[in-house]
């Protein structure tokens, strides 16, 4: 366990102008390995929570791609359907221009 003595010890053996002997420079590193194991264990649960956040995030947007290529393609189908559409009412138009000129001409005789 992490405690004021030894976060106490731990600064001193960091300071710039200490000069470590073997065995601080051994127990310095056994208190980073310490240090570092517990700081992995106390954040081990928000990494986790992290972790399954990005999943969650990453299969959204997965998803969020499918449906915006879904919608593109529908947006085309539909512009299709439309030029169809017009075209269609042109050829009506000139079919009805077609009759009515038809019976003006009629008319006149």
């Amino acid at each position: 366990m992490w405690n004021d003595q030894k976060r106490q010890r731990f600064e001193e053996m960091r300071q710039p102008s200490r000069q470590l002997d073997a065995v601080e420079q051994a127990e310095l590193a056994s208190l980073l390995q310490e240090l570092e194991t517990a700081e992995s264990a106390y954040l081990q649960p928000a990494t986790e929570r992290l972790r399954l956040r990005n999943e969650l995030t990453e299969t959204q947007n997965r998803e969020l791609e499918r449906l915006i290529q879904r919608k593109e393609a529908l947006a085309l189908r539909v512009n299709q359907v439309l030029t169809e559409a017009r075209i269609e009412r042109q050829a009506i138009d000139n079919d009805v221009a077609t009759v009515l000129a038809a019976r003006e001409g009629s008319n006149t005789d």
